[in-house]
């Protein structure tokens, strides 16, 4: 049965998002089972969170995270990790971006990430331009690591 309440006071908490997790889960009283349908995340990736494989999360995840441990979503990030990438992204070569955005706008289906090969959440924007003309802007970003495409093209 999962117990709600604050955290009492003395306990220390992990200083890992992996420790982290598995403490308040189990300070909650839930199973791995019970966590992935409270937050609707797969075990699998319950999983890696709790076996340290991913280091940080997106806000939204927190937020799901944070509500199924109730917990403020403050208590987890302050343990993640997020990976410092900016010199990877540069390592992804103009074409390689040019390649995914028109991907994207031709609607293709599946497409993976290039720095970590994750599957990416895609989307089209449209909009116009400052002279009123029709754009579209290809949009991805990948849920396992911080790569984010932002792509402008008519």
């Amino acid at each position: 049965m999962k117990q709600t309440g604050p955290i009492p006071k003395t306990i220390e908490l992990a200083n890992t998002l992996a420790r982290r997790v598995v403490q308040l889960r189990e300070l909650r009283n839930m199973t791995v089972r019970d966590l992935s349908r409270s937050t609707k995340f797969g075990i699998r990736r319950i999983e890696d969170i709790q076996s340290g494989l991913e280091t940080w999360l997106s806000a939204t995840d927190r937020q799901i995270l944070a509500k199924a441990l109730t917990v403020e979503p403050a208590l987890i990030e302050e343990v993640e990790i997020r990976p410092d990438l900016s010199g990877q992204m540069a390592t992804v070569p103009e074409a390689v971006m040019l390649d995914l955005s028109k991907a994207i706008l031709e609607e293709a289906k599946k497409l993976n990430c290039p720095l970590c090969g994750n599957e990416l959440n895609c989307s089209i924007r449209h909009g116009f331009d400052i002279d009123g003309n029709p754009v579209q802007l290809a949009k991805a970003h990948c849920t396992k690591c911080p790569f984010i495409l932002k792509s402008h093209l008519a």
